[in-house]
């Protein structure tokens, strides 16, 4: 069966809103990407973060390896392991399952392990930046740690995690370019599409001026929105 993020959308060429009619899609399908990645590094980025601060020995050492090894390697060869190598890997053995992914669910596994290393430096930094008064206090009021860590650490935290999280929410935008070598069609690899046509050589600043358009759309409202609620919670303090 196809996989819709792998075949390339053509609605009409030659034309302004032909091309952009094309680019669009692949554009949502980067947003997809992007968001779902994302949750997924947040999901597991915070656990590891925790890990390390309060687990045993043990487990902050695998927490700490987890970190040091995604942080290692780049996100392009992790696609090329999760999409390529992984299925091999599972026939040679005989696994009885297959490992076989589709491209848009190896990119999202592959961005979201790869940046949950790097959101787990950042929770891990934000959360150690909170006075151990705070932990005293809370205690004195009769707060046991798992409340105390969501009432009183995690909402203070936020203020110092909020910033880098939002510039690597950025950097996974730009960085879903790298899904292309998989046969996602996300908006890098549509542009190349639309470029490498050619029908399209005498238009390819055009092209090139709307691909740089629809990435700023969705990366700078981010900024924007980091800035809103930094201000917010700023004055709620």
């Amino acid at each position: 069966m196809t996989d819709l993020a792998s075949v390339p959308l053509v609605f009409g060429a030659g034309s302004t809103q032909g091309y952009f009619m094309e680019l669009l899609p692949a554009a949502g399908l980067t947003v997809l990407i992007s968001i779902a990645s994302m949750a997924g590094a947040i999901m597991l980025g915070l656990p590891i973060a925790l890990t390390r601060l309060y687990g045993p020995a043990p487990l902050r050492w695998l927490a700490l390896l987890y970190v040091e090894f995604f942080r290692g390697i780049p996100v392009l060869l992790l696609l090329y392991f999760l999409y390529f190598v992984l299925p091999d890997i599972a026939v040679n053995y005989a696994w009885p399952w297959s490992m076989k992914l589709s491209p848009l669910t190896a990119a999202i596994l592959g961005f979201g392990l790869n940046y949950a290393a790097y959101e787990s430096e950042i929770y891990r930094a934000g959360i150690s930046a909170i006075p151990a008064g705070q932990w005293e206090a809370a205690a004195s009021l009769g707060m046991g740690p798992a409340l105390t860590f969501r009432r009183v650490i995690l909402p203070q935290a936020m203020r110092t995690i909020l910033p880098p999280m939002t510039n690597d929410f950025v950097a996974l935008f730009k960085d879903t370019s790298v899904a292309s070598v998989i046969t996602v069609v996300e908006l890098n690899k549509q542009y190349q599409i639309l470029v490498n046509n050619p029908a399209n050589y005498a238009d390819y600043l055009e092209i090139a001026a709307m691909t740089a358009v629809l990435y700023l759309v969705m990366s700078v409202p981010l900024g924007h929105l980091s800035r809103y609620l930094e201000q917010r919670w700023s004055a709620g303090s």
